[in-house]
């Protein structure tokens, strides 16, 4: 246990400390039993090959491992998913169309925290994943000041070194408790809170740092202590971490628990913070990605595994077959040492040998020429047998022999639908974690986005083409007349005023119909910015209530099908041009989308932008504050959510001036109810 310990603190620290060192000790010689395993994967996945036990002159590597890993990475996580929430209880469509781009915008600010894209976080997911069996990352809200100032208040994703994951490893899930091995220097633990926004809560610095400062290390915690980096030895570099003197790294533990974190410095016996699990959601905040299960084994079975010794054998043979070669370009001699003048021995053009009976004194040493013979059809058995346990072929689709070209479209057929299915298999778990992730989030964007009640909106950017445009369809961007301007312009009319200009309406009368207080004062909730094709969206503590449940599209992910969805497209095109296909819509009361269509088969083409092919026509008759016969303008068609005295009692007049035309706002409206 932790008798070689010295542990500080109060007596109930002290008690904390020892349960959780147990849960340490048990977690660390799990792992180190993984360790020989893992190192072995990563010399094949980086193609490596121990000059000094192989016993072949040539050393080549067929890099089979490596391209199977990243073409299979490369083909589920080829672009950004485009998952959307579907509202539950308390939820409502509009709820899930605006927070599906809060978590857009923050999948895509989340790069701000490691310079890392999440798109490249998932790849490194995984990657370990195929690598070891598993994979691991915290979904944490993190809050950071610097200056004095607010510089990330969000939600983060953080992929996890195996070597550093101290799961529980009685159980094959993640149960009871997680431990995670990181390397802080006292700095960050001042400066960083990952539980909650407000101030760093870690305790028993001064402790920490007057034990540090004892040590002879000079930079504080190695990694080495615990393991050696295999990816850096492999290159033959040195690992730097933990010898900086002026940065420190301590090896600090956090055990997660469904109710309780508990974070310490096992070199050092100090608990550095106990508290209960600051997450409303009460789960441990972990996401795990394992593609293949293996009964009670937390770690599945890697992607490696099946063909690790198949990868052996190829390689061996390769430089089996090119000592062969090399042998028969350059053929050991066997000579009389009695009858030959050995410092003749010169090979080159026009060099002589002098010997007494050139028939036995200098003749070649002959081997056998049956593996050079055997090199293709063994060297085809093992690439074919390796494709299918990796699932790129199966011998139950196609009776081709591995390695052979000229495959008729029926073999290339089952080929790719052999591995589509593999592929679409993993798919399943790929998207179970990421929809973790995503409701990790949602949850703590509830609790913690409008945690100071100062805030009242947060503003984010929309570049979503199909997001911009269901919000306009929502009118969130559409200014109105508020209950007083109905009456107010109802009384001019009586008195026969008709010539009002827009810009002698105030705030009072002309307002945003769905507004949001922000650092400039009521504002739509929804507005386009001048000049460029994105929006603004204006998110409230309202807009977060409700329950939402995630539905992962990881086929967006995927490389695209572009023949299939191209045709069918071309094929849409076409009914475009028969007219009665569009009179049997119109009659079901529908029509096609004509625009929508052509964008999206001008951007699959390669036409970025495909919005600037097309110009907006104006409104036929229909001009900008034109006054009615019958007296006061209105707001034109029906606008929703304006309170009970928005258009009643007016004429439609067609009044809807831009932003840019409307008088600054001080004061808004009544707030109407959300247009569904």
């Amino acid at each position: 246990m932790a008798k070689d310990i010295a542990i500080k603190g109060t007596k109930k620290e002290q008690d904390s400390f020892t349960e959780v060192y147990r849960h340490y000790l048990m977690a660390t010689e799990d792992l180190e039993s993984r360790l020989t395993d893992w190192n072995t994967k990563d010399e094949l996945f980086r193609s490596y090959i121990d000059d000094n036990n192989w016993p072949y002159q040539s050393v080549v590597f067929d890099p089979r491992v490596f391209t199977i890993i990243f073409e299979k990475t490369a083909r589920l996580l080829a672009h950004k998913p485009k998952g959307r929430l579907v509202p539950r209880e308390g939820g409502d469509t509009l709820g899930a169309k605006i927070n599906n781009e809060l978590l857009s915008y923050q999948w895509d600010d989340s790069e701000r925290v490691d310079n890392k894209p999440l798109i490249a976080k998932w790849a490194t997911m995984d990657q370990n994943a195929r690598k070891y069996g598993a994979s691991f990352a915290l979904a944490l809200w993190r809050y950071e000041e610097r200056d004095k100032r607010v510089w990330f208040d969000g939600p983060n994703f953080k992929p996890l070194v195996n070597r550093d994951c101290l799961p529980n490893p009685s159980y094959s899930t993640i149960k009871n408790w997680f431990q995670h091995r990181d390397y802080l220097s006292i700095d960050e633990l001042e400066r960083v809170n990952d539980a909650a926004r407000a101030k760093p809560i870690y305790k028993n610095l001064d402790i920490l740092r007057d034990a540090v400062r004892k040590e002879a290390s000079a930079g504080g915690d190695t990694r080495q202590i615990n393991w050696q980096s295999r990816n850096k030895s492999i290159k033959g570099l040195t690992d730097y971490l933990g010898q900086d003197e002026v940065f420190k790294t301590i090896e600090v533990v956090t055990e997660y628990r469904p109710d309780r974190w508990i974070t310490f410095a096992p070199k050092h016996g100090v608990i550095l913070r106990d508290i209960d699990n600051p997450y409303k959601h009460g789960q441990i905040p972990v996401v795990m990605l394992k593609y293949y299960e293996v009964d009670d084994d937390i770690y599945g079975l890697s992607e490696i595994e099946p063909i690790e010794k198949l990868q052996k054998a190829t390689n061996a043979l390769v430089c089996q077959y090119i000592d062969a070669i090399n042998m028969s370009l350059y053929t050991p001699l066997k000579v009389r040492n009695t009858g030959v003048k050995m410092h003749t021995l010169e090979f080159g053009p026009g060099k002589k040998w002098l010997m007494d009976n050139p028939q036995t004194d200098v003749l070649p040493f002959e081997t056998s020429t049956a593996g050079v013979t055997e090199f293709v059809s063994t060297y085809r058995f093992l690439i074919g047998a390796m494709q299918e346990a990796v699932g790129e072929a199966s011998s139950m689709v196609s009776t081709m022999v591995p390695g052979e070209t000229g495959k008729t479209a029926t073999e290339i057929k089952d080929t790719a639908s052999q591995r589509l299915s593999r592929d679409n298999f993993n798919q399943i778990y790929l998207s179970e974690a990421l929809k973790k992730q995503i409701m990790f989030w949602h949850s703590m964007n509830q609790q913690f986005l409008f945690s100071n009640k100062k805030e009242k909106a947060k503003v984010i950017r929309v570049v979503g083409r199909d997001a911009i445009r269901y919000f306009k369809e929502q009118g969130l961007d559409e200014y109105g007349l508020t209950e007083q301007g109905g009456q107010f312009l109802a009384d001019l009319a009586d008195e026969g005023i008709t010539n009002i200009q827009p810009e002698q309406l105030d705030e009072t009368i002309w307002a945003p119909v769905h507004g949001a207080e922000t650092e400039e004062g009521l504002v739509p909730k929804f507005r386009m910015l001048p000049g460029e094709e994105t929006g603004e969206l204006a998110i409230e503590e309202e807009d977060l209530a409700g329950n939402y449940d995630y539905i992962p599209d990881i086929e967006s992910m995927a490389l695209p099908t572009d023949e299939a969805t191209a045709g069918m497209k071309r094929q849409l095109l076409e009914f475009l041009k028969d007219p009665n296909i569009a009179q049997k819509l119109a009659q079901e009361g529908y029509a096609l989308k004509a625009k929508e269509l052509i964008e999206d088969f001008l951007e699959d083409v390669g036409l970025k932008d495909a919005e600037k092919y097309f110009e907006q026509l104006p409104e036929g008759g229909e001009q900008f504050g034109q006054i009615n016969q019958g007296g006061a303008r209105g707001v034109g068609p029906s606008q929703p959510g304006l309170g009970n005295g928005g258009n009643q009692g007016m004429e439609g007049g067609g009044l809807t001036p831009s932003p840019a035309q409307s008088p600054k706002l001080m004061e808004g409206p009544p707030r109407g109810q959300r247009p569904f």
